[in-house]
């Protein structure tokens, strides 16, 4: 039974990435872990710790509020947790998915306009940016659907292991989707030979999932990428955020932060620490 954590802030948004989550694994044997974050820092001076509630009272609560869907979703084959732990959203998950060995941590997120916006937009970022185990960012006005059309940005240098994709992979057969390889050049600049025969080391990990490649022109990197997802039907966007140098960690953590603010599809993030 694989086990998949679902942060949440009692937020509809929050909520709607659950609902995202039990439609995607329908008919898989799931552990769901609906997991909240009492983060008694995030409080004002002005606001006494005496009345902050703590993980108990915050477990009932999410009994409570998430009761009438785990009744909807009884007939799967799901197992549903309830915890809550004091402490920031994104160590408190990286640790609960390291001490859980979970497969993925699916969340709530909400566009980039307004303080609230930026704010809910930072805990993703961080979330996917720590995380120990991959992550789907899902838009608060995402399609419950299941994807039928997954877009894969590659920056075509390969992955350093094949379980890196193992997620894109299992989420494509089980959906029937096929994927599309993207990669974006720069405006004027053609692919290198390298970079081509590395693109190509996808196939034996796709055997047998329907696939294309493309590759567009635009500097605006993250850009190219949503304007496509958001004009071509395309269901879910993955990517790869590198950690294997400096410069790589900049280019990927801002065009995946970009994408999870403004891209109107959910988002898989695969890390590889290769």
């Amino acid at each position: 039974m694989k086990t998949i954590i679902l942060p949440t802030d009692g937020s509809k948004h929050a909520e709607r990435a659950m609902r995202y989550a039990l439609h995607l694994f329908t008919g898989q044997s799931v552990r769901f872990i609906i997991f909240q974050s009492v983060d008694i820092s995030a409080y004002g001076a002005d606001l006494p710790v005496v009345n902050v509630i703590g993980t108990e009272e915050t477990e009932d609560i999410l009994k409570r509020n998430t009761d009438a869907m785990r009744k909807e979703f009884s007939h799967e084959p799901f197992d549903f947790v309830i915890k809550a732990a004091l402490g920031g959203l994104a160590p408190c998950l990286d640790e609960l998915a390291e001490d859980t060995n979970a497969s993925l941590i699916v969340m709530g997120t909400k566009g980039a306009s307004g303080l609230l916006g930026s704010v809910i937009g930072s805990n993703a970022a961080d979330v996917i940016a720590n995380a120990s185990c991959p992550v789907i960012a899902v838009p608060e006005d995402a399609e419950l659907k299941r994807p039928q059309r997954i877009l894969f940005a590659t920056d075509n240098k390969g992955l350093s292991t094949p379980d890196i994709a193992a997620p894109m992979l299992e989420i494509a057969r089980d959906c029937k989707a096929t994927i599309q390889l993207v990669h974006v050049l720069d405006e004027g600049h053609t692919i290198a030979l390298d970079e081509a025969i590395a693109g190509l080391r996808m196939e034996h990990l796709l055997n047998g999932i329907p696939h294309d490649y493309l590759f567009l022109a635009n500097s605006d990197k993250a850009t190219a990428i949503e304007s496509h997802a958001n004009e071509n039907g395309i269901d879910m966007v993955v990517t790869v955020p590198r950690r294997n140098n400096f410069f790589d960690a900049i280019f990927h953590r801002s065009v995946t932060r970009k994408l999870a603010l403004h891209t109107k599809v959910p988002m898989l993030v695969m890390h590889d620490l290769g």
